[in-house]
């Protein structure tokens, strides 16, 4: 299994995450025999240290440092929120123009991974913001609707917490398509039947930070896979896949 190599340098590496692999061995799934970490790990050779999380079922950016010291350095930009994660997602209806979601998350703990994690910590500021590339409506009935409506929106988590723009959208009801935990079931279901796409319609699209090494300012751009371009196809938003190929503080003020 492939995974593709982003950027690389003497003091970091970023892959494109393949959906539904786990970052490093966990005890969410003892059968797994196939890590991100460990395939980076292979390709350079060496140890690495993750930055930062990514959830199983979503794909993109994920960054690695090559040293303690690196990973110490980019440690600090993201407990200070210096670093711009930008993600792609298609959420169910049609969300406003733009927003920003400002609801504090508990910690969500794992029965198996959490076991022994103390359960009655206090929810902790959490805010997303967004804006809405594209919306579409289908012919196609789903629960009581006659129609179903769909949104492909750009997200910015402006903090780190678990699940969060998963659990952020499920709270203004836009739930994220193919979402098993988070998600509204019916229409995972007709992404399924009509389009047979399964995979969480999550990407990381970008990542940008300040290099550890010598302060200048790195964009990592994950672009589409085949699997988005395709599904784009075929909700209508083929316009905007060449657009989404490009870094976005070059284009996303073209989306209009």
């Amino acid at each position: 299994m492939q995974q593709s190599i982003l950027f690389e340098d003497d003091y970091l590496l970023a892959v494109d995450k393949i959906p539904g692999m786990l970052v490093h061995k966990s005890w969410l799934d003892s059968s797994a025999t196939q890590f991100a970490q460990n395939l980076a790990e292979e390709y350079c050779g060496q140890k690495l240290h993750t930055l930062h999380r990514l959830d199983r079922p979503a794909s993109g950016v994920l960054l690695f440092g090559k040293t303690p010291d690196v990973a110490r350095a980019m440690l600090g930009q993201f407990s200070e929120q210096k670093i711009r994660k930008s993600y792609l997602l298609i959420a169910r209806g049609w969300t406003k123009v733009s927003g920003v979601i400002d609801a504090p998350l508990a910690e969500e703990l794992d029965k198996i991974a959490d076991k022994f994690a103390k359960k009655d910590k206090p929810a902790k500021e959490a805010v997303t913001e967004y804006c809405k590339l594209a919306h579409t409506e289908l012919a196609i009935p789903v629960s009581k609707y006659p129609k179903a409506r769909y949104s492909l929106v750009l997200a910015e988590p402006k903090t780190g917490r678990k699940h969060q723009i998963r659990r952020h959208f499920r709270k203004i009801s836009h739930h994220l398509i193919s979402d098993t935990r988070h998600g509204d079931g019916r229409h995972n279901d007709l992404f399924i039947r009509h389009f047979g796409w399964k995979q969480l319609a999550l990407r990381a699209m970008q990542v940008e930070f300040k290099h550890p090494a010598n302060g200048q300012d790195v964009v990592i751009h994950a672009g589409l896979t085949d699997s988005w371009r395709d599904i784009l196809a075929q909700l209508g938003w083929s316009r905007l896949t060449n657009v989404l190929d490009r870094p976005i503080p070059d284009w996303l003020h073209h989306i209009q």
